[in-house]
């Protein structure tokens, strides 16, 4: 009896590591401070270079002055900020007149801090006098400069967002190809553990105890790596078709005229295959083989190695009456297989069909050859 490793298998829902949406998160963060930084600090340095310019009679308090009034823009920022972290979640036509009342009011604040912060450093007298032509000229453009912070603020917020929602994306994509997987897995044909239930019980019955035990004991091998193994994993072609080996073993109780041939060059035994690619195949083999009541029938597998491509075939005779059948390669099997190599391998990888005269039938597929590490 062939001995099948049975391979650790993986929670296939674990999608990222934990913290990678944390580190997002912080990133924004910091990308957020260093543009506010940057915002106040070229404005800063920018009125500084005009006082230069100027030739203020009081360069180190006005440069004093200007740290000051940027470190309560700052605070100002800060605080639509929090706004909008409250605001977070509504519809824009909401927040939107929000937003422009919290821009207002800062403008005021600001303008009236700077008024007063820039009067000390000049050391002229303060007058307060509020005009409404004044209070309009004073209040657009700080109220634009706000504006285009909260602008520039939800670009860099709607960007990462947009990066968090593709890597979302990406990952239900991923959850969605491996619960497919994972459910093609699991897809065991009914009929065959009926029957193989019904053939151990003819073995029973027929005084043939020790094959009926051999049988047992290759079904719970099978099924113990079918359970156990990740199909999302590479295993080897010799674990692969070591439980192709066991697969048909099994069958050749239930069909006597079955017969197969193994064709593996030693050098690609650890070529890595995707877990149970060959097992819709196999199944198929038997199915219109074996099972089909043609009499004596053979499957075929074999391997070769073509250009650093790795070519699979497996071939079986096929009744004269299931052939049409056989080479239609429309049924649920060869479809599967086609799409794991798709999602595998893309376009490196392909799957071909061949009749072989009016009795046989043959799948090959190909895909980049590598060996496992």
């Amino acid at each position: 009896m062939n001995q099948v490793a049975a391979f650790t298998s993986s929670d296939i829902y674990e999608v990222a590591p934990t913290g990678r949406g944390d580190s997002l998160a912080i990133r924004k963060r910091h990308a957020i401070l260093w543009l506010t930084g940057a915002f106040w600090g070229l404005h800063a340095l920018a009125l500084w270079v005009a006082d230069l310019l100027d030739r203020h009679p009081h360069l180190l308090k006005a440069a004093a002055v200007r740290i000051g009034l940027t470190l309560i823009g700052l605070a100002l920022c800060y605080a639509i900020h929090i706004i909008l972290q409250k605001l977070n979640g509504r519809a824009w036509r909401r927040k939107a007149p929000i937003v422009l009342l919290a821009s207002l009011v800062a403008a005021e604040l600001f303008a009236w801090c700077s008024y007063f912060a820039l009067a000390y450093a000049k050391g002229t007298p303060i007058h307060v006098a509020i005009e409404g032509s004044g209070v309009i000229r004073t209040l657009v453009p700080w109220t634009w400069f706000f504006l285009a912070w909260v602008g520039l603020y939800l670009a860099v917020q709607y960007g990462f967002e947009a990066r968090e929602e593709e890597r979302r994306s990406a990952r239900l994509r991923s959850m969605a190809q491996s619960a497919k997987l994972q459910a093609l897995h699991y897809q065991i044909n009914p009929h065959f553990l009926f029957n193989s239930f019904n053939s151990v019980s003819a073995l029973i019955l027929d005084g043939r105890a020790e094959d009926a035990n051999a049988m047992v004991e290759r079904l719970a091998s099978f099924f113990r790596v079918n359970l156990a193994t990740d199909p999302e994993i590479d295993i080897s072609l010799a674990e692969e078709i070591a439980l192709q080996t066991t697969y048909l073993e099994i069958e050749q109780a239930r069909y006597p005229d079955l017969e197969f041939r193994i064709d593996l060059p030693e050098a690609l035994g650890p070529a890595a295959i995707p877990a149970f690619l060959l097992q819709p195949l196999v199944e198929n083999a038997v199915k219109h083989g074996g099972a089909s009541g043609a009499g004596a029938t053979f499957i075929a597998i074999s391997a070769r190695e073509d250009s650093e491509t790795l070519r699979i075939v497996v071939a079986n005779s096929c009744s004269t009456i299931a052939h049409q059948r056989c080479v239609s390669g429309t049924g649920t099997g060869l479809r599967n297989v086609r799409e794991r190599l798709s999602s595998r391998f893309g376009t490196r990888a392909r799957l071909a069909t061949e009749r072989l005269g009016t009795s046989g039938f043959q799948v090959t597929l190909a895909m980049p050859l590598s060996y496992r590490a």
